[in-house]
């Protein structure tokens, strides 16, 4: 067996993981002052990155024990893993009842807005709706590369016939490095996470509990 590389692809970790409850929001670290008229200021504390926490379902002591090796190898200097949203499924739209095949649909940034706020897109199927709260992800940059997801902000985002959006706004704000042109995933982007720590889960009679981890985004590349 070769040495594992970083990121572990999702289908080396996070695929493997009996997963009983997770979490995938953004971070908002920052802290707040007041001035002497009352305003509460808040200042930025670095970039926002996406973070969540697993809940680990009970299994057999074998299954968890394999399960806690490839976890606690995450806890190493510089590994890492690309996780996704496992609640969210890909953006459907009723006008299309049979579904979409994303992986069929070459979907790219069409233009980005200056203020690193809204970007469109190209390559949707003709007419498809986007609404708010869906997730797209995109690569960027390199050595190492970025892996970026936003959130929809407009209530919805059609497509025209030809398949290209109007720009439209996303959460967390666009970073340095994003062209145009670049793919677009919709059908549960990845990002490259960090393990931040580990809980493992106590023995029950026949049963083990999976425990569970936390883990945050990093924009980093390993070792």
């Amino acid at each position: 067996m070769a040495v594992q590389d970083w990121p572990l692809p999702v289908s080396g970790f996070f695929g493997l993981l009996g997963i009983e409850e997770a979490t995938f929001f953004l971070s908002g670290e920052s802290t707040n002052s007041v001035t002497a008229g009352g305003e509460v200021i808040v200042h930025r504390r670095g970039t926002r990155l996406w973070q969540g926490e697993v809940v680990l379902g009970k299994s057999e002591p074998e299954a968890i024990a394999a399960q806690d090796t490839l976890i606690e190898s995450l806890l190493e200097p510089g590994a890492s893993f690309m996780v996704y949203d496992r609640r969210q499924p890909a953006p459907q739209d009723p006008a299309y009842p049979a579904g979409i095949n994303w992986s069929a649909q070459s979907v790219t940034i069409q233009s980005l807005t200056p203020g690193n706020r809204e970007l469109s897109l190209q390559g949707l199927p003709p007419n498809f709706t986007l609404r708010r709260g869906q997730k797209i992800g995109f690569q960027y940059l390199a050595s190492p590369v970025r892996f970026a997801i936003h959130r929809i902000m407009n209530a919805t985002v059609s497509a025209d016939g030809t398949g290209a959006t109007a720009p439209f706004e996303v959460t967390p704000f666009l970073r340095p490095g994003v062209v145009v042109g670049a793919s677009v995933i919709l059908d549960r982007p990845q990002l490259r996470a960090k393990l931040l720590s580990f809980k493992p889960g106590p023995g029950r009679s026949s049963l083990t509990q999976g425990g569970s981890f936390t883990w945050q985004q990093t924009l980093g590349g390993g070792v």
